[in-house]
């Protein structure tokens, strides 16, 4: 019999992965070659396009119907959820661990302990030991998160980790870094990144293959609780994947690689995800637990899921906890019914739209008034004292140019680690480029780095976060911290306001950073702009978020406010240039930069009962 060819992705986990099965398949006298291939998944390095389904698994099962390659392994996790009728799954090996570990980057300084590196065990130690390690090895998800500074930056890429993690600390700006495990602990080490959750399966097996690129004794990490942040559905498994009625199925050595308990709570958890409808992008963790049965295989005897409601962005971009939902089951004869399971998730999230407040507009002149959308009021909505009023009055309106972008200027031809970047520079340049990348996908193969929280958020909202995002405020800033976390050879492309974007372009360019830059919509003052009835200009304390909103108010004629506040020193330069009096600039560009201006001008405390740690 010719040898039987393994097709595996090309990267070195997967290399790792194919190795133990034809390791495997080695010992029942079988021989076997590899044939390693990219995916689709794998040449991408963010935005929008690594949303798409299947993007890592589509060449390889293509090899496999061309007859490429006989057999095909996947990490489960990575399988689509719907079966495909001329291919089938004909073995999942015994399973590895299925935990998320939390990774610290080294020297972290925490909320809450110290420094991380004082607080947790190193991963190596962690590695070494097993599964049922207690102490401070395991840890409760909501405990192993608390030690995170405020506005600590997530890596993760996961729509469950994101949603797991913004529901325990909305505070934490997710960066959906991407490449392998071993580019990934790199980000966590150079500080790009302040924590990183990974797949303690893959970090695990590329330890023993002598393929983890960087030292485990050198970053501390936590082992999460499965029982309350379930794994993604078949995370640490493998799946042998074949074709249909081909010269593997019904093959003795497919029957001998299959581990019946490892096969039944890998299913039973891509079943669950599946009753509820959904793919591996929905925000859903799932682990289950099986044990031998004999003749009948294995018996469920054990279920933990958690899903975040479908809308889980929309609060998380406004720095608000997105809504999550717990369901459990065991039994210790018989199984564990997963009809009933669903049941109890679909219930509990009814219930949690059910329980929304609708909220009350107030009368009358409101506390505080700030010059852009609703994301900014719900923000300062949830970060100030509930019985502070916060209104939205939009001084602008955004015109997006509808003319060629630069597609053509994109070289991936190059080393990944010089790829280009796409620079998000502001909360309305996300809004506009999260929504050209649907019409245009190759900007949606770039990795993207938002300047600031706030941009940060406004991806999220839009569903693409940020594969970076800069602790920076201005143009200097960020030439910075792209000196420091980017290689010096990555061209950046900038698509800016018409009315800005200059001062930012000059500070990457005199660092001799390769950069392309284009104007790609502009901001127009709101020919409605007026105060409503029943508002005194004189009383009202207003929150100017850009230089262009000033501008827009000083055309319209209006009285200015008695109390002008300013996000960014140019904003409060463009006030006292146009002639407004009282102004005020907040220290940081964020939610806690404003409450801080709050409590100096009204003399208040803090939110009571507020988490510490939130940094809106």
């Amino acid at each position: 019999m010719a040898p039987i060819v393994i097709g595996t992705r090309a990267t070195p986990l997967a290399r790792i992965q194919a190795d133990l099965v034809a390791r495997r398949l080695g010992a029942l006298g079988v021989d076997t070659a590899i044939r390693a291939m990219s995916s689709q998944g794998d040449r991408s390095l963010g935005g929008s396009f690594a949303q798409a389904k299947g993007v890592f698994t589509g060449e390889l099962t293509a090899a496999l119907r061309d007859g490429s390659v006989d057999l095909v392994v996947h990490s489960l996790k990575d399988l689509p959820v719907d079966d495909e009728p001329d291919l089938v799954i004909a073995a999942v090996p015994e399973r590895e661990r299925p935990f998320d570990l939390l990774l610290f980057a080294p020297g972290l300084t925490t909320g809450r302990e110290g420094r991380a590196s004082e607080a947790t065990p190193e991963l190596a130690s962690l590695l070494d030991a097993g599964e049922d390690a207690a102490g401070r090895s395991v840890a409760a998800a909501a405990d192993a998160f608390a030690p995170l500074p405020p506005g600590a930056r997530l890596g993760t890429s996961s729509p469950r980790r994101q949603a797991g993690a913004l529901a325990i600390r909305p505070d934490l700006v997710c960066c959906a870094v991407r490449g392998s495990v071993g580019r990934r602990l790199e980000w966590l080490q150079s500080g790009a990144i302040d924590a990183l959750l990974a797949a303690e399966a893959g970090v695990l097996r590329l330890a023993r293959g002598g393929e983890l690129e960087v030292p485990a004794a050198a970053i501390r990490s936590y082992r999460l609780d499965i029982r309350s942040w379930p794994c993604a559905p078949g995370q640490g498994a493998l799946a042998v994947q074949i074709l249909r009625g081909g010269r593997l199925d019904g093959h003795p050595a497919m029957a001998a690689l299959d581990d019946a308990p490892s096969r039944a709570a890998a299913f039973a958890e891509r079943s669950l995800l599946g009753r509820l409808g959904g793919g591996c992008l929905r925000p859903f963790g799932a682990w289950a637990e099986a044990r031998a049965a004999g003749t009948e295989g294995a018996v469920l005897n054990e279920v933990h899921a958690l899903i975040a409601a479908d809308d889980w962005r929309e609060p998380a971009g406004a720095g608000q906890a997105p809504r999550v939902v717990h369901a459990a089951a065991s039994t210790e004869d018989g199984g564990v019914d997963l009809d009933v399971v669903a049941g109890r998730i679909e219930r509990g999230l009814a219930k949690a739209d059910a329980g929304l407040a609708a909220g009350t507009p107030s009368a009358g002149l409101p506390d505080l008034v700030v010059t852009s959308g609703p994301a900014t009021v719900q923000r300062l909505t949830r970060r100030l004292d509930p019985a502070i009023q916060v209104a939205a009055l939009p001084a602008t309106t955004v015109e997006v140019f509808d003319t060629a972008w630069p597609a053509d200027r994109i070289d991936l031809n190059r080393p990944r680690r010089q790829w280009p970047w796409l620079l998000v520079s502001s909360p309305t340049a996300a809004r506009v480029i999260a929504k050209r990348a649907l019409r245009e996908p190759a900007w949606g193969r770039l990795p993207w780095c938002a300047l600031g929280e706030g941009t940060a958020r406004a991806l999220l909202a839009a569903g693409v976060p940020p594969n970076l995002a800069a602790r920076a405020s201005g143009g200097r800033e960020f030439a910075r911290y792209a000196a420091r976390v980017l290689d010096p050879h990555c061209p950046i492309f900038v698509p800016h306001s018409a009315r800005g974007g200059a001062s930012l372009v000059e500070a990457l360019e005199a660092t001799g950073r390769q950069v392309t830059a284009w104007p790609a919509y502009t901001v127009h003052p709101n020919d409605d702009l007026d105060w409503p009835q029943g508002w005194q200009a004189a009383d009202a304390r207003v929150l100017f978020t850009a230089p262009s909103a000033v501008s827009a108010f000083a055309a319209s004629d209006l009285d200015w406010p008695g109390s002008c506040w300013a996000i960014g020193a140019a904003t409060a330069a463009a006030l006292r240039s146009a002639g407004a009096g009282n102004v005020k600039c907040a220290q940081e560009p964020t939610a806690a930069g404003i409450e801080r201006l709050w409590l100096d001008e009204a003399g208040a405390q803090p939110k009571a009962n507020r988490d510490p740690r939130e940094n809106g």
